[in-house]
């Protein structure tokens, strides 16, 4: 029998499809119609096109497997095709996938949430027993979405052998298209990052990340959450780490927040006309409102989840851009990234 993973041509996915194939597993990997697939090439695994909107495609893909990972999702802030489509695609989609494999007799299903499906506090970091306002959730498509899409997952709990993972921000290689996480780097590589904002996040290597999925599929506990992610740092300090690993300067400037809202109000009204992507969406700006600091000690204590060095992913990540042609060439110039950590 094989393990079919959604999603599998993104950052996170395709490296749940790698941690899987090195556990000797069948892998069948789904990739939405016309999704670019070179996250995935080279691997000994089944393609096969699916939509999370699609409810025929996805019985197609359950086909033959006995445990699912499901990470399908829109991951952006923004989309040219509205918020609804980013609601409707990660909450009814939630729901197609689910309806979808109580057809068939699954051992385990790994449904991916996020971090922002938290609730976050200004005293401490956020637990798995954290969950957010849904007024606080306003014009936060992603978030919004996230969050009701794991409250649905959960009203499955009595009918599928469902664990929960909440993924932080990833970083590593293979971050083309990029995230979130991976624009702030790329953004820095290539001198675009002129200031910083005071902001708060969660990092973990997309490896390290990776092996967690796996690890809650054997280890976690059916209805249970699980925070997978492992630094909490100011992004002032994300900036200093890039900085000591490439020799290049980083940004000294503190951008206040409301000049991030006014310029992600105006960019986003700005793409919803042009339909391209604006420089900073609504969400990202109302995100600053608090810092997305998590306590990762349930997965590292249930799950044994790795809680490596994060500057040994940031270097993957940079050395991913270099060697892709991402980092114009007067930066790389500028650039001496340090061959070992520590």
């Amino acid at each position: 029998m094989k393990t079919l993973v959604t999603g599998a041509g993104g950052l996170i996915g395709s490296a749940v499809t790698r941690a899987l194939l090195k556990e000797g597993r069948e892998v069948k990997a789904m990739l939405r119609p016309g999704e670019d697939s070179r996250n995935l090439k080279g691997l000994d695994l089944e393609l096969v096109e699916g939509d999370l909107l699609d409810k025929p495609s996805l019985e197609k893909a359950l086909s033959g497997c006995n445990k699912l990972h499901q990470l399908a999702a829109i991951y952006r802030h923004w989309h040219p095709q509205g918020s609804d489509f980013i609601r409707r695609t990660n909450i009814e989609g939630t729901r197609n996938i689910l309806d979808a494999a109580c057809k068939f007799d699954l051992e385990r299903i790994v449904y991916t949430s996020s971090i922002s499906s938290l609730g976050f506090h200004k005293d401490r970091p956020s637990t798995e027993a954290d969950y957010p306002d849904l007024k606080d959730c306003a014009r936060q498509p992603y978030r919004e979405s996230k969050y009701l899409g794991e409250k649905l997952a959960c009203e499955y709990l009595q009918k599928l052998p469902l664990v929960i993972v909440n993924p932080a921000s990833p970083i590593g290689p293979r971050d083309w298209v990029p995230t979130a996480t991976g624009r702030i780097i790329l953004d820095f590589l290539n001198g675009k990052m002129f200031a910083y904002v005071d902001a708060g996040i969660n990092l973990i290597d997309v490896d390290d990340l990776a092996l967690g999925f796996v690890l809650a599929e054997k280890k976690g506990r059916v209805g249970e959450r699980y925070i997978l992610g492992n630094y909490n740092t100011w992004l002032k300090d994300f900036f200093s780490m890039m900085a000591d690993l490439t020799g290049l300067k980083p940004p000294t400037v503190k951008m206040p927040r409301l000049v991030v809202r006014v310029v992600a109000e105006i960019a986003e009204a700005v793409a919803n006309i042009t339909k391209k992507e604006p420089i900073a969406a609504v969400e990202q700006a109302l995100h600053l409102r608090y810092n997305e600091f998590a306590d990762c000690t349930k997965a590292v204590k249930e799950l044994g989840l790795p809680q490596n060095d994060i500057r040994i992913a940031i270097r993957k990540a940079v050395k991913y851009y270099l060697e892709t042609g991402a980092v114009m060439p007067e930066r790389a110039k500028l650039m001496h990234l340090k061959e070992a950590i520590g």
